[in-house]
């Protein structure tokens, strides 16, 4: 992986070193700043586990790589009730969070007939580490502190 090709072509002018995407996901859960780097999946999930239990539910909503759509996940979420606070799905290109129910929390690239075939749809679940926990709370307090001023 060339990190100055990935910074030569990141969507982002602001910050090259974050794409718009995962960024936007990052921050919705919390774990902007846990990694400098968001440009890759890999990247997204390293930032992710800094804070939650992040797992893959491909399996158990049988999701078929490159056949299932994001749309069609969405009735699936509605019905299943799997544990997950919210699922990160990742597409050509590009990823988006929704919540348990399979309402759109991010997208940056939205559809109104989502047909984009899920690569990958992983769980955030709350995780067993009392420290990441507290981290949890915390990031919530403060982010109640700045919607009341």
């Amino acid at each position: 992986m060339d990190r100055q090709l990935l910074k030569l072509t990141s969507n982002n002018r602001e910050n090259p070193n974050q794409n718009v995407c995962a960024m936007a996901v990052a921050n919705a859960l919390g774990v902007k700043d846990e990694t400098r780097y968001l440009h890759t999946w890999g990247d997204l999930q390293k930032a992710i586990r800094k804070l939650w239990s992040f797992r893959s539910v491909k399996s158990k909503l049988r999701v078929i790589r490159g056949r299932t759509t994001v749309g069609s996940i969405r009735a699936k979420l509605a019905k299943h009730n799997e544990g997950a606070l919210s699922y990160v799905i990742r597409v050509d290109g590009h990823v988006l969070l929704l919540d348990h129910t399979g309402q759109t929390i991010i997208d940056t690239d939205a559809r109104e007939r989502d047909k984009r075939k899920i690569i990958n749809i992983y769980g955030v679940y709350l995780p067993n580490d009392m420290q990441k926990l507290l981290k949890i709370k915390q990031a919530g307090h403060a982010a109640q502190e700045r919607l009341s001023k």
